[in-house]
């Protein structure tokens, strides 16, 4: 079987910050994976319950995909492995579908899957998998699948599960049924049965999710440039996202959408100024802003706020 295609790995050395963030997420799945047994039969269970009953897997309701993915790649540091990211509405998913589960053979690997509708060919797929065994040919391809279900670790993000799961993913009560690891702000986008879900609670004031996501940044950001570049930097991307997400309605989603672009250009202070680095990021929150008459204020607002 091919190996997996590079662009689909994900780097796993994320700053410190990062792994003492999710730690008590972390700790809640080193804890189920302490329960998963060293070998699962493929053919044991009932696949009509979920599309994945006899794997290690972990949903999470999640808005970005900034958590389901950070949360896969510190998964795989800490199990000391390759960390993968696919898409069901990829064209070539499958055959590199394949391709995870026969490295799982080898050893435990980390899949990040972006769930694409309710279903979806990669979770049918794994279903079949699970239910026929692993050595079920592919149509289309000559060689059988190999791989050790308990290897695999697959972690779902749902960027939008509030009608999703009407019918649902296993409970977690078994270690062949999996973990339901539930981030999202709004108890309405919990699954419809939340059995085994871990959620985070209501969100804190507007000015603490400021100053935990200021915190947070600083943190991940430690070396990049120097202490006043970054401090000026963190200060102008906490404002900018703020007033972002208060204005569209969702500042108990400042935490969940926000770290991502404000890291991806933060880790630039090296090699352009703190000016540049916010313009960036305005100009990227920016296009996300809807682009109608009630808008405009907002889009006014940013522009106010991105350097000359």
């Amino acid at each position: 079987m091919a190996s997996v295609d590079d662009h689909r790995r994900r780097t796993t050395d994320l700053p410190p910050a990062t792994t003492e963030y999710f730690a008590p997420e972390l700790a809640t799945i080193d804890g189920y994976l302490e329960t998963v047994p060293p070998a699962i039969d493929p053919a044991a269970g009932d696949a009509a319950v979920g599309p994945i009953h006899g794997l290690p897997w972990f949903y999470i309701a999640d808005l970005t995909g900034w958590r389901g993915s950070t949360l896969a790649r510190l998964l795989a540091a800490e199990q000391d492995c390759r960390c993968y990211e696919l898409s069901a509405g990829a064209a070539d998913a499958l055959p590199a579908l394949w391709s995870v589960i026969d490295e799982s053979d080898d050893g435990p690997v980390v899949l990040h899957l972006e769930l694409q509708g309710e279903g979806g060919r990669i979770p049918r797929t794994l279903q079949e998998a699970l239910r026929r065994g692993y050595t079920h040919t592919p149509d289309g391809w000559d060689e059988p699948v190999s791989g050790e279900p308990s290897n695999l670790h697959v972690v779902f993000t749902d960027t939008n599960p509030s009608k999703r799961l009407a019918a649902p993913l296993p409970a977690a009560t078994t270690p062949t049924t999996g973990a339901v690891l539930s981030y999202a702000p709004r108890r309405s986008m919990l699954p419809e049965r939340p059995d085994g879900t871990t959620m985070l609670p209501d969100p804190p004031a507007l000015r603490d999710r400021e100053a935990e996501l200021e915190q947070f940044l600083l943190a991940a950001l430690d070396g990049y440039g120097d202490d006043d570049a970054r401090q000026q930097y963190v200060d102008r991307a906490v404002e900018i996202l703020s007033i972002t997400h208060s204005l569209i309605g969702k500042r108990d989603l400042l935490f969940d959408v926000s770290p991502r672009l404000a890291l991806k250009y933060g880790g630039l202070l090296d090699q352009i100024s703190v000016g540049a680095a916010t313009d960036r990021l305005g100009r990227d929150v920016l296009g996300q802003v809807p682009q109608s008459p009630g808008s405009e204020d907002i889009r006014a607002t940013l522009r106010d706020l991105l350097p000359e």
